[in-house]
This record gives structure tokens, sequence and C-alpha cells, in this order.
């Protein structure tokens, strides 16, 4: 005969405790850097006693890698959603519109990513290399199935990613008033997908 299992309260607080430090560490990492943030300053953030980072994290490259990671499951959902039976310039407009929707849900962690894109010496560089496949494998295999060389396919799919996050973090940071229909249909006449 099993028993069933009471819900753990702990296990509750400890999720609690986990989004209170990545919420902290990724508005900090934003502001800061991560660099410049240490783990006092993301404690202290938090509300928490600087033991609590390290039995969540283990460390500060673990909550990196944590954030990232968080990054990447909201891309993977995002995308999913923008390729919903989309092909050639619909599905490269509907990229754009779900990446720029994505950095108005999430500023501090998109200025986390793209601060740590091509930072290629950090310990968690392997979760930035793992957002930057999902975020151009879409693009690429499109770009590829139309006929565009492997090459090319690549850096035209990072520049309809990289031109769409740079409009994007200059919209949320110094033009936060516009409407996002505004900033889509800007960064789109750029990439000629209008």
């Amino acid at each position: 005969m099993t028993v069933a299992s009471k819900p753990d309260g702990r296990v509750a607080r400890r999720e609690g405790t986990r989004e209170a430090i990545m919420a902290a560490a990724t508005d900090l990492f934003a502001a800061r850097g991560v660099t410049s943030t240490s783990i006092d300053d993301i404690a202290e953030a938090a509300g928490i006693a600087k033991g609590s980072i390290y039995y969540n994290f283990e460390s500060k490259a673990g909550l990196v890698e944590a954030i990232l990671a968080r990054s990447s499951e909201l891309l993977t959902e995002a995308l999913a959603k923008a390729g919903d039976g989309r092909h050639g310039r619909e599905l490269r407009a509907a990229v754009v519109t779900e990446l720029l929707e994505l950095l108005r849900a999430h500023p501090g962690g998109a200025r986390v990513l793209v601060t740590e894109l091509f930072r290629t010496e950090r310990s968690w560089r392997e979760a930035i290399a793992n957002w930057r496949g999902l975020a151009l494998a879409p693009l690429i295999a499109d770009l590829r199935a139309s006929g565009v060389p492997a090459d090319r396919a690549q850096l035209r799919a990072a520049a309809i990613v990289g031109a769409t996050l740079t409009a994007g973090l200059e919209w949320l940071v110094f033009d936060p008033q516009l409407e996002l229909a505004t900033v889509r249909q800007s960064v789109l006449e750029s990439l000629g997908l209008d």
C-alpha cells in the first residue's frame, strides 16, 4: 500500500526563494552587468541570506546559467508560436514580432542576454550558444529551404535576430512610450520584410 505524499511547503518556499533570487539578479545584472554585481548585492536585493544563493545555485555562474536557461525556455515557446505553419517572409515577420514581445515582457533578461551574447570567455558560454542556436534555427531552416546557401542563411538569420534585439532594447531603454506595433513595423521595414 502506498501513501500519497502531502505537498511539501519547503518545496514551494524553495521555489519562491529561487524566483526571488533570479528576479533580483536579473535586475542587477541588467543594470550593472554580471561582473560588477556581487552575491552580496543579489542577496540584499532579494532580501535573503547570502547562503541561500549558494544553496539554490552553487555559484554566481550557476545563477547566470539558470537565468539564461529560463530565457531559452521562453524563447522556445515564442518561436513555436511564430513558426506555427509559417514560412518565408511571414515566418521572419512572426519571429520579429515574438522576439519584440518577449523583450517587452522580460526586458531585464533581454539586457543580460544581449550583454553576454558575445563574451566568449564566460563559463556560461554554452547556455548563450544554446539560446543563439534556438533563436537562429527556424530562420536558418526556412532560408535554407528557399535555396539560400548555409553560410549566408546563418548570417541572414543572425541579422534578423540581432536587428530585432538591438531595436527592441533601443525601444525599451530610450523610447518606451512607443507602441509595439510601431517598433515592429520599423524593424520589418529596416529588414525589408514589410
